[in-house]
């Protein structure tokens, strides 16, 4: 694909076109910028660890938890008793991914 920033949009799209496409990498923008503003040390409830890591819940509970070769309770995941909620350190999972 190619870089949006070296597209010079004014030879390839008329004025609505070109409306459209700044509202989209303005809302990029905004996306990555409360990426970098969000704590990196942050714990997350495991349904918004999925969201930001991209996997589904499932997938993540099955991850911090596999028997086999299991991540570091109290790094990356951690819950108070079985059947409580679970929470992710994201920047620590992503370490040991």
């Amino acid at each position: 694909m190619t870089n949006p920033t070296s597209i010079n949009i004014a030879e390839v799209m008329d004025n609505p076109e070109k409306i459209e496409w700044i509202l989209n990498k303005i809302a990029f923008l905004e996306t990555e910028l409360a990426k970098l503003k969000k704590p990196q040390n942050q714990w997350l409830t495991l349904e918004e660890a999925a969201v930001e890591l991209g996997k589904s819940v499932s997938a993540l509970r099955q991850r911090v938890k596999n028997k086999k070769k299991p991540m570091p309770e109290d790094e990356v995941w951690k819950q108070a008793k079985k059947g409580h909620a679970i929470s992710v350190n994201v920047a620590n999972f992503r370490k040991y991914m």
